[in-house]
């Protein structure tokens, strides 16, 4: 008996695709491509305005987020530093220890 999968498996194995030739292909694809070329940077950004902006504000956020971290960490060895200091002036014997 002779399976649909068979009968698609021949007819996908004798198709061919012959496209016609296009003179003008070649001069259409330069065609479009000297029209990229003399768009200008603001037009540029303009035309690509949305991700443009998505690019900024995932930027802002990154480096918001890093200038946050950042700083918590300077606060908490300034922080440390205090505290050890503060220590080391109540208690001169520890100071060996404490010393940063």
């Amino acid at each position: 008996m002779n399976s649909p999968r068979d009968s698609l498996s021949a007819v996908l194995h004798r198709w061919r695709v012959a496209p016609p030739a296009d003179p003008n292909f070649r001069a259409a694809v330069w065609q479009r491509v000297d029209a990229r070329t003399q768009e200008n940077w603001p037009a540029y950004v303009r035309s690509h305005a949305t991700a443009w902006s998505l690019a900024a504000v995932v930027m802002l956020g990154v480096a918001a987020y890093s200038g946050t971290a950042l700083a918590q960490a300077r606060m908490r060895a300034e922080r440390e530093t205090m505290v050890v200091n503060y220590l080391v002036d109540l208690d001169p014997r520890v100071q060996a220890v404490l010393k940063p």
